[in-house]
């Protein structure tokens, strides 16, 4: 008597899944993208993906200090040290 045994891929559905996963993460890449290459020709030099994550982070921490959306002083205290922060790394990075 023979002995056969057949070996098939990994399930279809797992490797459709695995791949709609890093679809989507490259989908989430790719903005993140576009800034970095967006500040690297505005200050000509060539930036990093944290670097450009520190300077979207200073940006927002900034229009949230100046405008806030809640009229809490303590909210806005918050802002203000996640700006002043964020200028931390945005120097040091």
């Amino acid at each position: 008597m023979k002995k056969e045994m057949i070996l098939t891929e990994r399930n279809t559905s797992y490797n459709e899944l695995s791949r709609f996963f890093t679809d989507v993460a490259t989908w989430f890449q790719t903005p993140k993208e576009w800034l970095r290459k967006y500040y690297s020709a505005v200050l000509e030099r060539e930036v990093s993906s944290k670097q450009a994550s520190y300077i979207t982070q200073a940006q927002l921490a900034f229009i949230l200090t100046v405008f806030p959306i809640v009229s809490s002083m303590l909210l806005q205290g918050i802002c203000l040290a996640w700006f002043v922060f964020s200028l931390y790394k945005c120097k040091k990075g």
